[in-house]
């Protein structure tokens, strides 16, 4: 098959999971193309996916929000699509780029296939005009896609209840390949005491992943004596109020900033990971935790219900409740036991979210559409 794989982003998650998608469908012979926005591109891995056989990368100008100069750039992949096609599929993923595969199905012939990548209608602080242009929006494009690819079955929920349409919408849980990181050394660098739990927050510090109802929690344990240590890895806008509130809350010795680094060196050291987001697609983080056997403390948000497996490796709190957060660390660092128990769950469900699974169910989509799987499967 020829496929065009179009996104405004390729880096984080979006462009680890295309760029895997990429590799397996090279791999099995497929010719690849591969479309994405040059303002969000992660240049290593531009240069890694360039040197697989099959495969064929463009760099256009788009941009993250809806635009005047959509209409140039959709221009300008109209005449590469027509110039290096047919195409039997065209693979949008995340909002931008799959509002431009949909797009050129109204020139082109091909099956057509969108992975939102968590519905930016999921988001619980879009005010009412946009969530109103964007649920509008989404409904005229479902109409024209073959497709709609959820993470997780919470995604596919928000999706059918948004009107997207039962049968178009399946899901195909992310896949992960078996990594062997090296450690950052934290806890000897810290040179923290044996009896001291150390929890992660990995992830970017944006309103979305809620670094402000874990700092809450910090300040609570802190309060109370809990032996908990907490290492935050990512960058964002919010970080200097959130050093500010950890101040105010008198515990800032009780978290490390490590900045950007790459969560998979300190995922092996953790003995928790925390994840209160108030939405998600399917973080590759909690694939990472059960890679290494790291219980989970998170939100019910995208990917839990798959990770989780009943309880099994972590445990669910609300949302927003700091309280709540506080109290499910506090319960799992006082019990070692349980949280081993958790971790050889984890290890072992690991096992079910492979790269080649999830390329198997995607290929089928490719090939047969919605009926090559049970819906809502």
């Amino acid at each position: 098959m020829r496929i065009a794989l179009i996104t405004e982003t390729f880096s984080t998650g979006v462009g680890r999971h295309v760029a895997d998608l990429m590799e397996e469908l090279s791999g099995r012979g497929h010719e690849v193309h591969l479309l994405y926005g040059q303002q969000r591109g992660d240049p290593a891995l531009v240069r890694t996916v360039q040197a697989w056989p099959r495969v064929h990368v463009r760099s256009l100008a788009m941009r993250r929000a809806p635009h005047v100069r959509d209409v140039q750039s959709l221009w300008v992949l109209w005449r590469y699509l027509a110039a290096h096609g047919p195409f039997d599929v065209l693979h949008g993923h995340s909002s931008k780029g799959g509002a431009y595969a949909r797009l050129m199905t109204l020139l082109l012939r091909g099956r057509c296939l969108y992975t939102p990548h968590a519905l930016i209608t999921l988001a619980p602080d879009l005010g009412l005009p946009a969530r109103l242009v964007y649920s509008a929006a989404e409904r005229m494009l479902a109409r024209l896609t073959d497709t709609i690819v959820c993470c997780s079955a919470d995604e596919r929920a928000h999706a059918v209840a948004l009107g997207l349409g039962a049968r178009r919408c399946v899901v195909v849980p992310h896949g992960i390949r078996a990594f062997d990181a090296p450690s950052l050394n934290l806890r000897r660098r810290l040179e923290l005491p044996r009896d001291v739990v150390l929890a992660g927050f990995i992830g970017r510090l944006e309103s979305q992943k809620a670094p402000d109802l874990l700092v809450e929690a910090v300040g609570l344990l802190h309060a109370r004596g809990v032996p908990v240590h907490f290492a935050i890895a990512g960058e964002g806008t919010l970080r200097a109020g959130l050093e500010r509130r950890l101040d105010d809350l008198g515990a800032r010795q009780s978290v490390t900033w490590l900045g950007p680094v790459d969560g998979r060196r300190l995922m092996s050291e953790l003995d928790l990971l925390v994840m209160p987001s108030r939405y998600e697609g399917f973080p590759y983080v909690l694939l990472e935790a059960l890679h290494c056997g790291v219980p989970v403390i998170a939100t019910p948000v995208g990917g839990v219900v798959e990770t989780n497996a009943g309880g099994t490796c972590g445990t669910v709190v609300p949302h927003n409740d700091a309280p709540a957060l506080a109290q499910a660390i506090e319960q799992l660092a006082f019990d070692s036991a349980r949280r081993s128990q958790m971790a050889q769950s984890a290890r072992g469900h690991a096992r079910c979210f492979s790269v080649a699974a999830m390329a198997d169910r995607i290929e089928a989509l490719y090939r047969a559409g919605p009926s090559a799987l049970s819906i809502g499967t």
